[in-house]
This record gives structure tokens, C-alpha cells and sequence, in this order.
């Protein structure tokens, strides 16, 4: 389950006190052991200290008490508050905004007296409490720049108070009464023990963790049921779903802590997926999927590879990896995924992905690996103009980096949706661009909807795959290649601004033998060019057209359906790799050839 994972990693982690949680403070007020103010201004009333710098123009980083409130009437933090609640602070000048003020204020003070109450001998209970018996709080000068909203925490001698062990104790008994159950006592379902229960979760997942399309986030609850037509039977909050004291506060304290880790979390445009593991370890398979950096991959592979005492294949596994993929609607928490499994299946799942979209790339001779973050971006509109070269930023769908990670996750079985392949050759048609996470891509999504083609799909050219598509491919290529051959400037080695890839491809790809008997005429008028002024070029790509065309059976196909027209981009792709691996080949055989052919200084 969900919340017993994230409470069974709470002591890998450092957290804060339970219900606090990292907040920025603004202000601070600074007692001495009596509770009076230790900066005054020259009227000698209180004056309130900024925690504001050039750096942290909103304050500072501390972890205080907090608890999810709302309705009419929201009730105080213990000591760390808004201005409204310690000082009464009005949100305007009208009677009204007054009044709510010294209602809030009035509550605050009466939290802190329920403090001292519980921890009598408390030297800073006693402090704090005598600052705001004696009403000093209404003096208190106010900056301009305050705002009614801002956060002020409270310091006395230097410390502060709310780090005291009686201040977290308290705030954790108000926090239980306020949230707890009317059932009172009973089995959690998290940890199975029995304790007092939960009505709702006391703390929310932190605003700006989960993103969302408008870029507002807000505080969202991970277990929310206040509608009787979401409960069974018509009952609402967690009268269904018992959760005690101890496990509502922790799950949701461990959740905060890893979506606000960048080693365990991964942003996408509308949602965030977190990962941890039950035994931690090195490892870190989600920044080798997002980055496909070579050190991550094989430490990753290294892992895997390791001696293992033949448990891991099995659910007694020492290890377990879990990933929980979630989005947010509005106040609530969407999750999108979860994945509970040993730690060698999501290994292996990784390992997978990275030989599924493994290929060669026209500028490398070796196969190459693809951060997942630019497949995604690769599904956008690619842009080549005054602004620059790259994918038009946002232009790729939302879901497409979500739907990736869980495809990298889950492994082989995982079935894409179809749409994404779809989308991928409307994009190379509509601009006619090329690159290697697009090639790696495509080559992902046809062995993941067609495992059969795993038999013939490889990283760089097959020259036994004889699928009419992938052939039909090939053709194009070798048409393009004598193009060049025959129209390249000799001095520059430039070939023709305009190629038959640029009029033709989107076409070819679709209906291959109407196109590309049109394009065949043309190349064999360069082939006779080419047969006049490089016969070692013509006899090569001259004898790789016969070969083809005798295993497509004389003809290619009338049309290609979406997987076809995909096979047919790849083989396209796989047969320019193949030629410029060749060409750099060659190039660097007669390069050694002319240096041991060049006499040395020392021979003369």
C-alpha cells in the first residue's frame, strides 16, 4: 500500500518534527527572557526584524508547526503565523477585516496559553506569554512593506521558540484533536496497528510541488473524501479509510521531503514522479532515464550485473523500487501511477528501455543513448529559423514525457499508446526534420507495439531485414546518396540545395511506388552522370538498387500503413548511418595508409 511504503521511509530521511513543515518566514520579533521586545524605535515601540536579503527576498527557510486549514473561521499555527494572527493585522480598513483580525488574534493567544498550560516550566512559553499578556503585540510597529499575509516567527534569547521539544509536543495534541476521527480508536490501515484515527489528513502535499497547467499551484491533499458521493455509502472524510495519527502525519512529511529532493523526483509539464527505494543504494535510476548520461547508464547495468543470491527475481527481494506518479486537480491529489517492484525488475526495465531506443546516429559511428526528456521534446514542432534551431518550446503534447517515464518504468510489456507513434510521423512529415531522439523514438515505439519486429529491429542497419517497408527505405536512401554523388560541387563537396528527400520523403513514405518510380527515373539519369565521372560510386550504388529491388520482388508496395511509413523512415535512416560510418571508415583506412606510406624523418 501507498502510504505504508512512504511511512516505512521515514528513517532514511531527515524530517522535521511532526506537522512542521519548511515555510518561508518573513519577520521576526525578538524577545529577551521576560518577553519584551529587544528593538524598539525611537517612540520606543516594538519593531519587528526582517529575515529578507538579497537572496531571499521572501524570508528565510524554517521548519514550523503547519497544518492544512480552511472554512470561515481557520484556526492558528502554534507561535510561527501570518501577521494576522500575531499581531491582528487587518487585509483592509473596514470594520469587518478588523474584526476577523482580533478573532484570529484572540485564537493565537489563546494557543499559547494552552502551551503554557501543558509545559508550565517552560522558561520561553513563559516568555512569549507575558509579551502578549501585556498587549505589547498591539504596539508593535508594523513596516510598510508587511503585508497582513506575511509569516512571523518568534525568537526568545536568540533561540527559537518554536524548536522548543514542549512547543512540537503540544502542537502534535492540537493537531490530533483538531483533525482526529469521531470514531476515535482503531486499526490503521496503513501500519495495521490500532491508535487514535484520523477525521482528515492534518498536513498537505506543499503548493508548487505537483505542477500544474496554469503554474499556480496550491496546497492538495493526498486522501480527500468531503463529497457523499465520493464515500461508500454516502460517508465522507476518512470514515472509510482509517488512518492513525502517526501514519497520516509521516506519509505525507515523507512525500513533501522527495518531491522537494531533485535526486528523487521527476518534473514533467503536468505531473511529478517520485521514487525511492526500501533499502537505499547509489543507484539512480530516474536522473539515468531523464539525462542517459554514459557513467549513470552503467553504473545502472553494473547493478544489475552484480552476484546475486537468487532471491531478486522473486517478491522476497531485499530491495523493492517504488515510483509514484502524480498530477493535481485543484486541491486534490491525482495519482497517475504506482509502481511497487523488486529492484532488479525496474533494473531490467531500465536496461530495457535504453536497448529499445539504442540506434546509430548519422554523425556517430556507434549506437547511441537518448535523454528521455528530448524523445518527449521531439514530439514538438521543430523550428529553423532568424531565432535559431531547436523544438518550439510547449509545442509537444503534455502527456507525452509522463507516458515515456512510465513506459521506461514498467518495461516491455508496457503497450504505448499509438497516438504518439502517429504523432511522430506527422511531425517528420509536416517538417521534414531528422535527428537522433527522433530516430530513437520511432525505433522505441515499433518494438514496443509490435514485439515481433525485436526479431529485425536492431541499432544500426540489418541487412537481412527484408520487410518491403524497411526495403522501400533503403531505396530512398540510396536515391538521395547518388543524387549527391552526382550533383556535389567537387571543391566544397556540397551537394544540391534541394533534394529528392526534400520533395519526395513524406510522399515516399506513404504511396512508395508511384513516388518512387518517379524518383528512380531521375536517379538513373544521375547514375549515368555518375558512371562518367566516379565508376567506383556508380558500381556500388548501382549494384545496392538491383539488390533491393530483387528482394522488394521488383516493385515496392502501393501505400504503407502507419507502421509501415515508420519502417520505412528507419530504414531510410539506418542506411544514411550505415553510408557515413562506411565513408568515415574509409577515410580513416586511407589516412593510415598515407602515414605508413609517408617516409619518417629518421628513415631519410
Amino acid at each position: 500500500m501507498l502510504l505504508t511504503r512512504l511511512v516505512e521511509h521515514a528513517p532514511h530521511l531527515d524530517l522535521p518534527p511532526v506537522y512542521y513543515r519548511h515555510r518561508r518566514v518573513r519577520w521576526v520579533l525578538s524577545l529577551d527572557a521576560q518577553g519584551r521586545v529587544k528593538s524598539v524605535d525611537s517612540a520606543g515601540h516594538p519593531t519587528l526584524g526582517s529575515l529578507a536579503d538579497g537572496e531571499n527576498r521572501h524570508g528565510i527557510d524554517l521548519a514550523t508547526p503547519y497544518v492544512y486549514r480552511s472554512g470561515a473561521k481557520p484556526p492558528p499555527m502554534l507561535l510561527v503565523d501570518t501577521l494576522q494572527y500575531v499581531l491582528a493585522m487587518p487585509v483592509n480598513d473596514s470594520d469587518k477585516a478588523e474584526a476577523e483580525a482580533i478573532r484570529r488574534n484572540d485564537a493565537y493567544i489563546a494557543l499559547l496559553e494552552q502551551w503554557f498550560e501543558h509545559a508550565p516550566d517552560e522558561s520561553t512559553a513563559a516568555a512569549v506569554l507575558a509579551f502578549f499578556r501585556r498587549q505589547d503585540h498591539l504596539n508593535v510597529t508594523i513596516p510598510e512593506d508587511a503585508k497582513p499575509s506575511d509569516t512571523l516567527a518568534l525568537r526568545v534569547e536568540g533561540q527559537w521558540a518554536h524548536e522548543a521539544d514542549s512547543a512540537s509536543s503540544v502542537w502534535r495534541t492540537v493537531v490530533a484533536q483538531r483533525k482526529g476521527s469521531d470514531t476515535g480508536q482503531g486499526v490503521c490501515l496503513a501500519c495495521g496497528q490500532e491508535g487514535a484515527l484520523l477525521d482528515t489528513i492534518p498536513e498537505p502535499v506543499k503548493a508548487g510541488a505537483i505542477p500544474v497547467p496554469t503554474g499556480m499551484g496550491r496546497d492538495t491533499v493526498l486522501v480527500s473524501v468531503n463529497k457523499s458521493a465520493q464515500g461508500r455509502g454516502g460517508r465522507i472524510q476518512l470514515a472509510d479509510i482509517p488512518i492513525c495519527d502517526g501514519c497520516g502525519s509521516t506519509a505525507t512529511a515523507v512525500l513533501n521531503s522527495l518531491l522537494a529532493t531533485n535526486e528523487h523526483r521527476y518534473r514533467t509539464s503536468d505531473s511529478v514522479t517520485v521514487w525511492w527505494l526500501k533499502r537505499p543504494t547509489q543507484v539512480s535510476l530516474l536522473r539515468s532515464l531523464r539525462e542517459a548520461r554514459p557513467e549513470d547508464i552503467g553504473a545502472l547495468f553494473a547493478e544489475l550485473d552484480q552476484p546475486h543470491t537468487g532471491l531478486e527475481n522473486t517478491r522476497t527481494d531485499p530491495n523493492a523500487f517504488y515510483a509514484l506518479t502524480l498530477s493535481a486537480n485543484q486541491s486534490r491529489v491525482v495519482v497517475r501511477d504506482w509502481l511497487d517492484v523488486p529492484l532488479t525488475d525496474a533494473l531490467t526495465h531500465a536496461r530495457t528501455w535504453f536497448q529499445d531506443h539504442q540506434i546509430q546516429d548519422v554523425w556517430q559511428t556507434e549506437p547511441q543513448h537518448v535523454a528521455l526528456w528530448r524523445m518527449a521534446r521531439c514530439l514538438g514542432r521543430w523550428k529553423d529559423d532568424d531565432t535559431g534551431k531547436g523544438y518550439a518550446k510547449d509545442s509537444e503534447p503534455k502527456t507525452a514525457e509522463r507516458t515515456l517515464l512510465s513506459m521506461a518504468l514498467h518495461g516491455e510489456h508496457y503497450r504505448p499508446p499509438v497516438f504518439l507513434l502517429q504523432r511522430l510521423d506527422q511531425r517528420i512529415g509536416a517538417d521534414g526534420h531528422l535527428d537522433l531522439p527522433r530516430m530513437a523514438l520511432l525505433k522505441l515505439l515499433l518494438l514496443r507495439l509490435n514485439p515481433q519486429l525485436r526479431e529485425t529491429v536492431m541499432p544500426t542497419l540489418n541487412d537481412n531485414d527484408d520487410h518491403p517497408a524497411v526495403l522501400c527505405g533503403r531505396l530512398f536512401a540510396t536515391f538521395e546518396q547518388i543524387q549527391y554523388q552526382a550533383l556535389r560541387d567537387p571543391a566544397t563537396k556540397k551537394g544540391p540545395n534541394t533534394t529528392v528527400t526534400d520533395k519526395y520523403f513524406t510522399a515516399a513514405k506513404a504511396r512508395p511506388l508511384s513516388v518512387m518510380e518517379m524518383v528512380r527515373d531521375t536517379a538513373n539519369a544521375h547514375l549515368k552522370r555518375l558512371k562518367r565521372d566516379s565508376p567506383g560510386a556508380w558500381g556500388g550504388l548501382s549494384n545496392r538498387l538491383d539488390v533491393l529491388y530483387t528482394r522488394l520482388g521488383g516493385a515496392p508496395p502501393a501505400t504503407l500503413n502507419l507502421e509501415g511509413r515508420a519502417l520505412f523512415t528507419l530504414g531510410y535512416h539506418q542506411q544514411r548511418a550505415d553510408d557515413r560510418a562506411a565513408a568515415a571508415k574509409a577515410k580513416e583506412a586511407k589516412a593510415a595508409k598515407a602515414a605508413q606510406d609517408t617516409p619518417s624523418a629518421e628513415t631519410e
